[in-house]
């Protein structure tokens, strides 16, 4: 999907609760070595945006998870020992060039994920409002 995003003519910044001095291994084992990684390792923008912890039942024992997971093995992902809070619920955040937020996408579980479409859907909808107003 990163590819994807490009077409989209957006930046693709990732934030990860990684301390700085394992970032580089972080952005290497996530295969992310050729985008921004931010850390922030007391996760104040995770709060700022409400990102979440889900429950140990919803991050560990759901389905829909251990599916995701069966998908990622099948197209040779393979799992690795865990190096941080695995309940930490992430996100998607659209910020435009003046630092406005224009929309936050927070994931309900591990593999819950905006489409590439809805992506599409809230980099447009913001543009659209702008053309419509000049």
């Amino acid at each position: 999907m990163l590819h994807h995003i490009d077409e989209l003519g957006v930046r693709l910044v990732v934030v990860a609760f990684t301390p700085p001095e394992s970032l580089v291994g972080y952005q290497r084992r996530q295969r992310l070595d050729h985008l921004l990684v931010l850390s922030d390792p007391d996760r104040r923008a995770y709060e700022a945006f409400g990102l979440g912890r889900g429950s140990v039942v919803r991050v560990w024992l759901d389905p829909r998870v251990w599916a995701r997971y069966v998908r990622l093995v099948a197209r040779g992902w393979r799992p690795e020992p865990a190096h941080q809070d695995t309940r930490q619920l992430g996100g998607d955040v659209l910020i435009d060039s003046d630092g406005h937020i224009e929309w936050i996408y927070r994931s309900r579980g591990p593999e819950d994920r905006p489409s590439l479409e809805q992506i599409r859907h809230a980099v447009d909808e913001p543009r659209a409002d702008n053309s419509a107003g000049r």
